[in-house]
């Protein structure tokens, strides 16, 4: 015969089991994992520059495998042909979104007139922090630009960008610092070629590229 003390210690018993099925079937909401987030910080102190022709956007693209916020690396004396991402840290944004940002800062767009302005698109087909060692890293940033005419998808011009800065560290910091630099360095480089083509073509025909961008 159960005493009322049993049958309290029982009933207790019954009641946390009851909790922890209803709790195993209506799936309590777990605690989300921390991890940092990182962007390339805020604006450099140097206005965006402007070129000798009208440039009406910068447009940023991305394979599949870069559609997302993870930070990827990849371990080149190791696994060269695997792709892996940090665990703990992520980007505030997909790297086409904060690339197409740092060009934006790097040069001036908008600029478009009454017959519209040229377009300048930007492929991005790596953004990774490649290891070379355990201890040695570098940040590597892969892009094709194509200059586009106004209203059309008309090539004017295209070229390949192959950069890489080495890491200051071999962690996930690094890569951020390595891949910023990276992105920085693309935009001095595209500006430096869009000028250059305008210039070339002033040489060469006594007309630069506003007339073909539309100003």
């Amino acid at each position: 015969m159960a005493t009322p003390r049993s049958s309290r210690f029982l009933t207790a018993s019954a009641g946390l089991l009851m909790v922890a099925l209803l709790a195993a079937c209506t799936g309590l909401p777990k605690v989300a994992p921390s991890y940092a987030v990182h962007d390339f910080g805020g604006p450099e102190p140097v206005a965006a520059r402007s070129l000798g022709f009208p440039l009406r956007n910068v447009e940023v693209v991305v394979p599949p495998w870069l559609a997302s916020t993870a930070m990827q690396y990849r371990l080149a004396y190791a696994q060269a042909t695997r792709r892996q991402a940090y665990v703990e840290s992520r980007w505030a944004a997909q790297p086409a979104q904060l690339v197409e940002l740092a060009l934006k800062r790097a040069i001036r767009t908008g600029e478009a007139g009454a017959g519209g302005a040229c377009r300048l698109r930007v492929e991005l087909d790596e953004f990774a922090q490649v290891f070379d060692g355990e201890a040695v890293s570098r940040g590597v940033v892969e892009a094709r630009a194509v200059l586009l005419a106004p209203r059309t998808d008309q090539i004017i011009a295209s070229r390949s960008f192959s950069l890489a800065r080495p890491a200051p560290s071999a962690d996930a910091l690094g890569g951020v610092s390595a891949l910023r630099g990276g992105v920085q360095e693309l935009g001095s480089e595209l500006f430096g070629w869009l000028d250059g083509l305008d210039r070339e073509g002033a040489a060469r025909t006594g007309g630069s590229l506003r007339s073909r961008c539309g100003a």
